[in-house]
């Protein structure tokens, strides 16, 4: 049976660590040990699938692909992965090792044997790697790597990145990074390097402005961010830019007429931008496929309308109001944030929605029926109101198999997640993670719920969840769906938290006292395991 032509996820957008191990049987067969699947496919597919490449991927299809010559390859051989970037021709290799994440690249341009790639292909200046260098204004190693030593070095930090710039001869650049909290009154230098990186047909250019080692959400943004030189970039110029990131910048795409036929992926931290320049994006940039807009505060209402996007990620836009989605391609998208209108008005191939309001709880799109392709959706439950708040739908959502959960356990979350399953009678696979609130209790002991009569899920088969903590609401929330649920083959509890990151994928967050462990799966056995029909497979962990 022929499938319909979509673009298939990549390779690194896997499910997350506890679906994945009862969803092996459900994995496309891999081709020929040792070959190239990827050479053959369109030049479209093969842009996306380098785009979302990591150097996993790679290490794992060497190992898989060269599996016989792994095994009596001994130390101080070649590296695993070294077959498989060797074999590749000039031109797809470099694409591939341009798309990687720059850490990954750097590793990766270690693996291939090809010289000509190891000496200055990589250009990182940053306060660790220059600083922790032997130094005459340092007096001792720890005053050397020391972070913020460095913000008070910032001409030291210049005149060296001048220097190792005066000694490169301009080609064979790929990756050009700069990592220092320099802002506006540094622009002369910062032009110098972005011109320097054009003029070198960089096909990664990174401007991370701040403090070395400290994130964009730990820190404040500048008063005097740097504007970057879009101009640089106009007039058919760095036409092998790919991606493209800064943080604490000035990002003003709809002043200049320029094209970034290229760019495949953007990400912007920290970095004032207008509403009207999102826009601007997708018609300067008409082949990007991943987008990252984090903490840009100058942000309203936005609207969304990439040919090409895959991958849409908002985070920490604290003045946002209002997110309108057209993209016939994107399959992937995450908010975290304050609670927004989202508005999907054309997604038909979306595939993941990963939604987090802070201290709110979530609720299904209307529009997700529309979304034919949609299996996964991730949502949280953080409300710690005592009102009910919870929502009836009115209509079923027959589309969703996955659905992963982040929330407080309070009864009137318990019983929004109760209703919310009841609309998605389909579900195949569900996850309940609860938060860690400080200890903190927001539920009352012996209340008695009344849960939704014709709920039914008889598409259920697993059930995973994490931060158990013997609450009696989820204790409540447990038994209602296993006895709604007469397809349910497994059922994993464990105590230890976990935290929802990117991707709908989870971190653990804390494991809490061994003692509180202990009594929640003691309890977790006693009151569920104990009650479970024969046919399901109980696990604590």
């Amino acid at each position: 049976m022929s499938r319909p032509l979509t673009p298939p996820p990549p390779p690194n957008y896997q499910e997350q660590e506890g679906d994945c191990r009862y969803d092996k049987k459900r994995r496309l067969q891999q081709g020929h040990a040792g070959e190239s699947s990827s050479l053959l496919l369109p030049d479209e597919d093969l842009e996306s699938l380098f785009s979302s490449l990591t150097i996993g991927n790679i290490v794992s299809e060497g190992n898989s692909g060269d599996s016989c010559k792994n095994r009596k390859r001994k130390s101080g051989q070649e590296p695993a992965g070294y077959y498989l970037t060797n074999r590749l021709p000039d031109d797809s290799l470099e694409k591939m090792l341009s798309s990687l994440a720059i850490q990954d690249a750097a590793v990766t341009s270690s693996v291939s044997g090809r010289p000509e790639e190891q000496d200055y292909s990589h250009l990182v200046f940053s306060g660790h790697n220059l600083f922790s260098e032997e130094s005459s204004v340092c007096t001792t190693s720890t005053e050397c790597n020391d972070p913020e030593s460095w913000s008070l070095r910032s001409d030291e930090f210049i005149d060296r990145v001048n220097n190792r710039l005066l000694c490169h001869d301009g080609t064979g650049v790929n990756v050009f990074e700069v990592h220092f909290d320099l802002n506006s009154t540094h622009a002369a230098h910062l032009d110098k390097w972005v011109q320097f990186a054009s003029k070198s047909n960089a096909h990664s250019v990174r401007l991370h402005l701040c403090k070395s080692g400290i994130s964009c959400s730990g820190h404040s943004r500048t008063a005097s961010p740097y504007n970057f030189p879009l101009h640089f970039f106009g007039d058919g110029q760095a036409s092998s830019l790919l991606r493209l990131w800064m943080t604490n910048c000035i990002f003003r795409l709809s002043m200049y007429p320029i094209s970034f036929s290229s760019l495949v992926s953007l990400c912007l931290m920290c970095v004032t931008i207008a509403d009207s320049d999102i826009q601007s994006i997708f018609s300067c940039c008409p082949g990007v496929r991943i987008l990252r807009l984090g903490s840009c505060n100058d942000l309203v209402n936005i609207r969304i309308s990439g040919e090409r996007l895959f991958h849409l990620y908002i985070y920490y836009c604290k003045n946002l109001v209002s997110i309108e989605i057209h993209s016939a391609s994107l399959v992937i998208f995450e908010y975290d944030g304050h609670k927004v209108l989202i508005k999907y008005a054309s997604t038909p191939n979306m595939r993941r929605i990963s939604t987090k309001f802070s201290n709110r709880n979530c609720s299904l799109s209307m529009n997700l029926n529309k979304m034919k392709m949609i299996e996964k959706v991730c949502l949280t439950f953080l409300s710690p109101s005592k009102e009910p708040n919870f929502k009836l739908y009115a209509k079923k959502f027959t589309v969703l198999k996955y659905i992963n959960l982040y929330i407080l356990p309070s009864w009137n979350n318990v019983l929004a997640v109760a209703y919310l399953l009841q609309a998605t009678p389909f579900v195949t696979r569900l996850r309940l993670e609860m938060k860690a609130y400080g200890g903190e209790q927001h539920h009352l002991e012996n209340v008695q719920v009344s849960w939704p009569e014709d709920i039914s899920l008889q598409k259920l088969h697993l059930i995973l969840v994490g931060g158990f903590a013997a609450q009696p609401p989820l204790i409540g929330l447990l038994a209602c769906l296993v006895g709604v649920a007469p397809g349910l083959k497994f059922l994993t509890i464990s105590p230890r938290y976990h935290r929802l990151k990117r991707m709908g994928t989870w971190g653990r967050e804390k494991d809490g006292a061994k003692a509180a462990r202990d009594h929640a799966r003691k309890v977790a056995r006693e009151a569920i395991g104990l009650k479970l029909p024969s046919s399901v497979r109980f696990a604590l962990h």
